[in-house]
């Protein structure tokens, strides 16, 4: 019987545990509006993932200078060495003497798992899984357990939340507020950043009888005046539920706050969003849909002229006043441009923006974007953990 279905039906974490106690090798295909990501399974335990929607910054090269072992120099001769002998960057990396085979597989591993944890937020669309032979990961990432990955992805679901609340925004600078207490503890590592080896017990999970942990010390240890929490997360290598909830577990115990940054002033332009916090893909979406929203102009001009003849008038106001179904389908594509949008944002920062205004200021749209194919903008607002997204009314 084949194993597909809708994720509202069967979740994310009852699909891995049963492709895992069936001990199944294949690819297993998450669909929705947004991305598709793809886990790859061998024997029931997780070997690679990738996704369609990869952000700029969960490009490996892009972990790797974000994480400042890296620079932007030594990525760009690595890029450029790539496309020369075709061989993986990871590879180049190692050959050009700037990283080691550790680091590869250390960041391909938070790489592949920060793909397959956004997973657990996904609140619709679509899976499959289909039984092929499937290769390990040419970076050496050691298998990962799917009972591991589902006991992980629940703590997270139900962490998140609480998280989030402490911590509106990734843009929001990090204060320390007093020193740590003086304990020695080990240092936390990529290979920490989840058990691999057991059934969900995460290396910090410790601070059950202390407080701060080693990934608490970890960014306790990065923080300085101008680091922002998306910084934090970049330099800790722990992944973005780690590193914040840390964050959090340090906040709850008065040791740090987070500074919410000053107001853009009218007269300033909005900053740009730095390299990495945008997806590369977004353009080609973004652009096949103003494609798709063009021919169905296009079709709505000539369906307009055509109602217009056979009425055996040719006036302008006549043309004009009839294309009312069909600015109901503009806006129905254009809803869909939007739900994008926001859904990019969400991704980058870590929650949905406050206002459609939002995503005009960190170039995800344009001004008329949010109105198109009306004067006045699209009702949205945030409700918790969702939204909501509706034409206005006119």
């Amino acid at each position: 019987m084949a194993l597909k279905g809708t994720i509202k039906d069967f979740g994310v974490a009852d699909i891995f545990q049963l492709i895992s106690q069936q001990g199944k090798t294949g690819v297993l295909v998450f669909s929705n509006d947004v991305d598709e990501v793809r886990v790859y399974f061998k024997d029931g335990s997780v070997v690679r993932a990738s996704n369609t929607l990869r952000t700029a910054q969960m490009l490996l090269g892009s972990l790797m200078v974000r994480a400042a072992v890296l620079t932007d120099e030594q990525l760009q001769n690595g890029l450029r060495e790539q496309q020369r002998t075709l061989k993986r960057l990871g590879a180049v990396l190692v050959e050009l003497g700037y990283v080691t085979d550790e680091l590869v597989r250390d960041f391909a591993t938070l790489q592949m798992t920060e793909t397959i944890y956004q997973l657990f937020e996904w609140k619709f669309g679509t899976y499959e899984f289909e039984s092929v032979d499937v290769e390990p990961s040419p970076e050496g990432v050691v298998p990962i357990r799917a009972e591991t990955i589902v006991m992980n992805g629940i703590r997270m679901t139900d962490e998140w939340p609480g998280i989030r609340e402490r911590i509106p925004s990734y843009t929001w600078r990090v204060e320390a507020l007093r020193p740590l207490p003086e304990v020695e503890e080990k240092s936390a590592s990529i290979s920490d950043e989840f058990d691999f080896s057991g059934l969900g017990e995460s290396a910090s999970d410790h601070t059950a009888y202390n407080a701060i942990g080693s990934f608490e010390r970890t960014i306790f240890e990065l923080i300085t005046p101008t680091r922002t929490v998306q910084e934090l997360i970049d330099l800790s290598r722990l992944g973005e539920f780690e590193a914040c909830r840390a964050l959090s577990t340090l906040m709850t115990e008065g040791y740090v706050r987070v500074i919410k940054p000053a107001p853009i002033e009218e007269d300033q332009p909005a900053p740009r969003v730095p390299p990495g916090q945008r997806l590369r893909r977004v353009g080609g979406i973004f652009g096949r849909i103003v494609v798709s929203a063009g021919l169905v102009v296009v079709g709505a001009m000539l369906a307009g002229r055509a109602v217009a003849f056979v009425g055996g008038k040719n006036s302008v106001s006549d043309l004009t006043f009839a294309p009312r179904p069909v600015e109901r389908r503009l806006a129905e594509a254009q809803m869909h441009r939007l739900r994008r949008a926001i859904e990019v944002y969400r991704y980058e920062r870590g929650a949905y923006p406050t206002n459609l205004d939002r995503l005009v200021e960190v170039g995800l749209l344009r001004d008329d974007d949010i109105r198109f194919p009306y004067e006045a903008p699209y009702f949205y607002r945030v409700t918790g953990e969702s939204y909501q997204l509706l034409p206005p009314v006119h």
